[in-house]
């Protein structure tokens, strides 16, 4: 901000002559009064100066401090507005999210409606077949890895046998050391290729038997006469003659010799 400038006006008090005292006129009087000054003492003028200097700077320095104050309230505006900014992104994101979400969960809505209705459109006979096929397999699996002997549990309970013994044999597994467990490993999987190779020859047997039979049916049925138009030899070109004509051919090499010998040789 630029210093005020201040202009000082010293007032000077003239007093009016009349035109009879004024000078050049025949009436004029030798005593005239001095004008009265507005400093009667220097220092007046020097204190007013130092006065108007001190406000002068006072005003520069509050212009400086508002200057700052301004720069400092534009960076807190602007760290609001980029917080804000940032604050309005991840909102955004997060409404995406959870729009997704919505759409995701509304289609696995439908899917579970639309099972429902399959489920309420099976009638009971169906559900009951379900679910003695599904107790069948139950107890085939409860016999085949918890207990081989009859009981009368009923599927829920043997679903929650199976359960137990596979926590238990989870558990078991972790307590077993690594070469052990490795080793087992390659037993299985010596165990796995084997029976592959074995189902493999099993299969290869059944084809080579399935050919075999296939080659006697088609040995032992019988032959069907097959017509078919009987071939005809081909037919050969005939031979076209040649005509041979005897043609006295003296005359011509008489022409000949004798356009290779003119008259002017001859002499």
């Amino acid at each position: 901000m630029c210093a005020q400038v201040w202009k000082i006006k010293i007032p000077v008090q003239v007093e009016s002559c009349p035109p009879s005292e004024r000078p050049g006129s025949p009436q004029l009087t030798a005593h005239t009064d001095e004008p009265e000054l507005y400093f009667t003492n220097p220092q007046q003028l020097l204190d007013l100066v130092t006065e108007l200097t001190e406000q002068n700077l006072s005003l520069i320095q509050n212009s400086t401090r508002v200057e700052e104050t301004l720069e400092e309230l534009q960076q807190s505006l602007e760290i609001t507005r980029k917080k804000i900014q940032k604050d309005e992104e991840q909102m955004t994101l997060q409404i995406n999210d959870m729009k997704q979400r919505i759409d995701k969960e509304k289609s696995r809505g439908v899917k579970l409606k639309l099972m429902v209705q399959l489920h309420i459109s099976l009638n009971t006979e169906d559900q009951d077949v379900m679910l003695d096929a599904l107790g069948e397999k139950v107890a085939e699996v409860h016999g085949s890895c918890v207990d081989e002997r009859l009981t009368n549990l009923n599927t829920v309970e043997k679903l929650a046998n199976i359960e137990n013994h596979m926590s238990s044999l989870l558990e078991s597994l972790d307590g077993i050391p690594g070469e052990s467990l490795e080793m087992m490993k390659k037993i299985k999987d010596s165990e796995k290729r084997t029976r592959q190779r074995e189902e493999k020859l099993v299969e290869q047997r059944e084809k080579q038997k399935e050919r075999m039979r296939r080659y006697l049916e088609r040995s032992l049925a019988d032959s069907k006469k097959v017509n078919v138009r009987k071939l005809m030899p081909r037919c050969m070109p005939v031979a076209q003659k040649v005509k041979v004509s005897h043609v006295d051919s003296t005359p011509a090499e008489d022409e000949f010799y004798a356009s290779l010998y003119t008259y002017d040789d001859v002499e």
